[in-house]
């Protein structure tokens, strides 16, 4: 689930992006300041994160950029970006100082505002900045005291918790209560790793990486849902006790298991490692969830031959008593 570099690439291989021809590499005599903003003709807007090498076919990490409106954010070849380097300028004071809103403070539509304090992406990772001047999603900002543009949401985020407004923009922070799309299947879990924009999520004992399309802030989050930490997990749903036992065993790859006693299930993943889970259902649906613990949560389907369809593992077939 990485970033998409496939638009990217298509638009930094299109010379049509800038309107522009590119002239006879120089690549000896050309160097690439990383994380500065390039101008081209036409109003167009680059800058490179990181380039792997610096023959011409090595991948540089480049976005693109519309006036002030990011467009995409992918990898280019290092040769092509030596060649709109060469074409285009660095951003100069006068540009910069007219995308920062010429000295002005007005209100980010990001809610966050000149003077905040705020974090930005560095080799570092996450480092403590401040918000000096901001255009649209472009942050100017002051890091260890240097003075950078860093575009919201990929760079720049807000100290402290994450906001509905950062969720809706694909922003999470580590530790929080998400919805992860597995499979088709939206699974309750918790934020363990963070990467930027791409997030390590545990449910149950399993892990997933996903991006900002996989993942959605879980409802379990909200002090109603975080309360009901007894009883069915929905309307209408029903111990499993008495309607479903017994032993059901992957029917793919591997050997995990579940056993299903009395309304709980023993989950095994296969490697030594179990899961006691409590269990309820539908006529056709089985929630298994970790007592305790409303935002871990598994749906399986039950499949018309009674097999049943687990995430991740796929189908599983009743084995034994």
């Amino acid at each position: 689930m990485k970033v998409n570099g496939s638009r990217l690439g298509a638009r930094m291989s299109s010379i049509a992006l800038f309107g522009i021809a590119l002239p006879t590499l120089l690549v000896g005599q050309t160097k690439i300041q990383f994380g500065a903003f390039y101008t081209c003709p036409g109003g167009t807007r680059f800058k490179v994160f990181s380039c792997a090498g610096s023959d011409p076919t090595s991948s540089c990490d480049v976005q693109t950029f519309s006036g002030t409106r990011s467009l995409s954010r992918g990898p280019a070849p290092h040769g092509q970006v030596i060649g709109f380097v060469q074409t285009c300028h660095l951003q100069t004071d006068a540009e910069e100082k007219s995308l920062s809103g010429r000295g002005t403070a007005p209100e980010s539509s990001n809610g966050i505002n000149v003077g905040d304090s705020v974090e930005v992406i560095t080799g570092f990772g996450w480092t403590p900045a401040k918000v000096v001047a901001i255009q649209g999603n472009d942050f100017k900002v002051n890091v260890n005291g240097i003075q950078v543009i860093k575009t919201y949401p990929s760079e720049v985020r807000r100290v402290g918790a994450a906001t509905s407004r950062d969720h809706a923009a694909g922003q999470y922070r580590l530790g929080d209560p998400v919805q992860v799309n597995v499979g088709g299947q939206w699974m309750n879990g918790k934020i363990v790793v963070e990467n930027g924009m791409e997030y390590q999520v545990q449910f149950g004992n399993r892990t997933v990486w996903a991006g900002p399309k996989d993942l959605r802030p879980s409802a379990a989050s909200t002090p109603a849902a975080a309360a009901n930490t007894t009883g069915p997990p929905q309307p209408g749903m029903a111990s499993c006790a008495g309607k479903i036992e017994g032993r059901y065993v992957t029917t793919g790859a591997g050997s995990a298991t579940i056993i299903f006693r009395s309304g709980k299930a023993t989950m095994g993943n296969g490697f030594g490692g179990e899961d006691t889970l409590e269990c309820w259902m539908t006529r056709d649906k089985i929630i298994l969830r970790e007592p305790g613990h409303p935002e871990k949560e598994m749906p399986i389907d039950i499949n018309n031959d009674g097999t049943l369809q687990v995430p991740i593992y796929g189908e599983f077939k009743k084995k034994g008593n």
